[in-house]
């Protein structure tokens, strides 16, 4: 009888769909746009990272596909992901903040002023593309691990960042208007589209 008397003053381990279990669980609304753009960037960076590289030593030292790919072979599959962690970062991180930014900012945005949704779709998408600005350093890092002359130089990510340290915080900035200029088009068009 005892036990019989517990069991009925326990609490129900399975609940039943009709009974609120939101304050059971963390709230992923809000960070959803956050999280699935992380993930798919994730994703996105690591399975086409070789692809980037041929791209990068294409454009760097104007040879064609193939001479870029038997490059990259030669260098050995060790060095085939050298620099990813950087992608990595970088890529999972702006591209969560472009989509989570830009709707939390269009949100925010629609709400307090009087504007076209166009207008304010467009504000948020250049506000977004500006914030991502702040990742410049590892594309400045990311294009000295990929470039092979600096393959005996830099080992990894954190010797490329040290050795910018040593020619001031202008060297990890390069590039900054460029890359805010593409960042803030590129978001415009892309949302706008």
């Amino acid at each position: 009888m005892m036990d019989s008397e517990a069991h009925e003053k326990r609490p129900p381990i399975l609940t039943s769909s009709k009974q609120d279990i939101s304050p059971h669980i963390t709230n992923v609304g809000e960070m959803k746009h956050y999280l699935c753009r992380g993930c798919a960037a994730f994703n996105n960076a690591a399975i086409t990272f070789p692809i980037q590289k041929i791209l990068f030593r294409q454009q760097l030292y104007g040879i064609k596909t193939w001479d870029a790919v038997l490059q990259l072979r030669r260098d050995g599959f060790r060095n085939l992901y050298r620099g990813i962690l950087r992608p990595l970062m970088q890529k999972t991180t702006t591209l969560a903040l472009m989509f989570g930014l830009h709707e939390d900012l269009s949100s925010l945005l629609q709400k307090h002023v009087s504007a076209p949704e166009f207008a304010t779709r467009g504000v948020a998408a250049v506000l977004a593309g500006t914030t991502e600005a702040i990742f410049t350093p590892l594309e400045r890092v990311q294009t000295l691990l990929q470039d092979h002359k600096h393959h005996d130089k830099f080992t990894n990510t954190y010797q490329a960042f040290r050795a910018l340290k040593c020619q001031g915080i202008g060297e990890y900035y390069r590039g900054l208007v460029p890359i805010l200029l593409r960042n803030g088009s590129s978001n415009v068009l892309f949302f706008g589209l």
